[in-house]
């Protein structure tokens, strides 16, 4: 029971240090990006089709 015990306290703390170090937040906006333009009318201006995105 006491390994367990080890066990989540190093997970406790280096949950922390990704904390502190931003890797976190990061993570949260590359996995929620999905790499379309927010505004499609954009499309037609930039020469970028449908097709491409």
């Amino acid at each position: 029971m006491e390994y367990l015990m080890v066990a989540d306290s190093k997970q406790e703390q280096f949950r922390r240090y990704l904390e502190k170090s931003g890797v976190l937040d990061t993570l949260k906006k590359v996995s929620c990006y999905t790499g379309k333009p927010r505004n499609r009318a954009a499309l037609p201006r930039s020469g970028i089709s449908e097709r491409e995105i």
